[in-house]
C-alpha cells in the first residue's frame, strides 16, 4: 500500500509489486505508456498487461494496471459489459455521453482520432 501511495505522490521507485500470483503491478507515472512501462519493467509481451480501459492505449496518471504473464484476457471487474454501441452526435463530449449512459468516460471506445478528446459527429462508440 504504500509503495502505491509514494508512487501516486512521485516518491521513490518503489511503483512496482509482485503479489503472489505472479503478477504484477505497477501504478502509472506521469508521461507513461504500456511500452515505457513493459520497457522498464521487462515484462513483455505488451498484450499481456490489463488496464482498467480495457485498451492498452489509454492509461492515466495514477492508475494500476497489472501484468497478468498468464495470457489472461479476462476484462477488469468494472469493465461495462461489450458490444453495445452509441453514436457521437453534434455538440457531444465524452463525459456526456458517459454521464446519460451511467457509466465512466473510460470506458467509451472507438473514437476515430484515438484522442478521447476528439471525437467527432457520426463516430460510433462502444462501451
Amino acid at each position: 500500500m504504500q509503495a502505491i501511495v509514494n508512487a501516486r505522490m512521485g516518491g521513490g521507485n518503489a511503483t512496482t509489486s509482485r503479489p503472489s500470483t505472479g503478477s504484477r503491478s505497477v501504478v502509472v507515472r506521469s508521461g507513461n505508456t504500456i511500452s515505457a512501462i513493459a520497457s522498464r519493467t521487462g515484462l513483455y509481451p505488451i498484450t499481456e498487461w490489463s488496464v482498467p480501459s480495457g485498451n492498452i492505449n489509454l492509461i492515466y496518471l495514477g492508475q494500476i494496471v497489472s501484468y497478468n504473464g498468464g495470457g489472461s484476457t479476462a476484462p477488469a471487474s468494472n469493465a461495462p459489459p461489450s458490444g453495445r454501441t452509441v453514436p457521437v452526435k453534434r455538440g457531444d463530449t465524452l463525459s456526456g455521453i458517459a454521464a446519460r449512459l451511467g457509466i465512466q468516460w473510460t470506458q467509451l471506445h472507438g473514437y476515430w482520432s484515438g484522442n478521447p478528446s476528439l471525437i467527432y459527429p457520426g463516430e460510433a462508440l462502444t462501451y
